[in-house]
Protein backbone atom coordinates (compact mmCIF):
# COMPACT_ATOMS: atom_id res chain seq x y z
CA UNK A 1 0.00 0.00 0.00
CA UNK A 2 1.39 4.02 -0.77
CA UNK A 3 0.19 6.69 1.54
CA UNK A 4 0.61 9.70 1.06
CA UNK A 5 0.43 12.14 4.03
CA UNK A 6 0.91 16.07 3.99
CA UNK A 7 3.10 17.20 6.97
CA UNK A 8 4.24 20.76 7.96
CA UNK A 9 7.76 21.28 9.59
CA UNK A 10 6.71 20.12 12.54
CA UNK A 11 4.38 17.22 11.89
CA UNK A 12 7.45 15.89 10.07
CA UNK A 13 9.69 16.04 12.47
CA UNK A 14 7.06 14.14 15.38
CA UNK A 15 6.21 11.75 12.78
CA UNK A 16 9.78 11.25 12.54
CA UNK A 17 10.54 10.75 16.08
CA UNK A 18 7.65 8.33 16.63
CA UNK A 19 8.77 5.96 13.11
CA UNK A 20 12.75 6.29 14.02
CA UNK A 21 12.88 3.10 15.93
CA UNK A 22 10.45 1.11 13.29
CA UNK A 23 11.98 2.65 9.85
CA UNK A 24 16.07 1.73 11.26
CA UNK A 25 14.24 -2.03 12.15
CA UNK A 26 12.79 -1.99 8.76
CA UNK A 27 14.15 -3.48 5.63
CA UNK A 28 13.56 -2.42 1.81
CA UNK A 29 12.02 -4.45 -0.37
CA UNK A 30 11.24 -3.11 -3.92
CA UNK A 31 10.17 -0.58 -5.45
CA UNK A 32 6.24 0.39 -5.71
CA UNK A 33 4.33 0.10 -8.83
CA UNK A 34 1.71 2.64 -10.04
CA UNK A 35 -1.58 0.58 -11.66
CA UNK A 36 -1.17 0.38 -15.41
CA UNK A 37 -3.89 3.16 -16.86
CA UNK A 38 -5.58 1.32 -20.19
CA UNK A 39 -7.05 3.77 -22.18
CA UNK A 40 -10.12 3.58 -24.26
CA UNK A 41 -8.11 3.95 -27.09
CA UNK A 42 -6.00 1.60 -26.45
CA UNK A 43 -9.15 -0.97 -25.79
CA UNK A 44 -10.10 0.29 -29.48
CA UNK A 45 -6.58 -0.72 -31.26
CA UNK A 46 -7.01 -4.23 -29.22
CA UNK A 47 -10.53 -4.86 -30.27
CA UNK A 48 -9.40 -3.45 -34.13
CA UNK A 49 -6.71 -5.70 -33.82
CA UNK A 50 -8.25 -9.14 -32.32
CA UNK A 51 -10.75 -8.86 -35.40
CA UNK A 52 -8.01 -8.62 -37.58
CA UNK A 53 -5.78 -11.52 -36.34
CA UNK A 54 -9.04 -13.98 -36.21
CA UNK A 55 -10.01 -12.95 -40.01
CA UNK A 56 -5.73 -13.44 -40.84
CA UNK A 57 -6.02 -16.46 -39.23
CA UNK A 58 -4.69 -16.05 -35.58
CA UNK A 59 -6.08 -17.61 -32.40
CA UNK A 60 -6.89 -14.76 -29.94
CA UNK A 61 -8.63 -14.47 -26.76
CA UNK A 62 -11.27 -12.52 -26.26
CA UNK A 63 -10.05 -10.55 -22.91
CA UNK A 64 -6.68 -9.89 -21.41
CA UNK A 65 -3.57 -8.74 -23.35
CA UNK A 66 -3.31 -9.20 -27.54
CA UNK A 67 0.19 -11.40 -27.66
CA UNK A 68 2.85 -9.14 -29.09
CA UNK A 69 3.92 -11.60 -32.19
CA UNK A 70 0.30 -10.76 -33.56
CA UNK A 71 0.52 -6.51 -32.67
CA UNK A 72 3.50 -6.77 -34.91
CA UNK A 73 1.88 -8.36 -37.42
CA UNK A 74 -1.00 -6.22 -37.32
CA UNK A 75 1.69 -3.25 -37.50
CA UNK A 76 3.07 -4.63 -40.03
CA UNK A 77 0.12 -4.29 -42.94
CA UNK A 78 -1.42 -1.36 -41.21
Amino acid sequence: MLYEIDLGPDSYEQMLEAFGPFIKASRKVGRARKPRQVSASNRDDSAAIRAWAKEAGYTVSGRGRVPAEVREAYAKVH
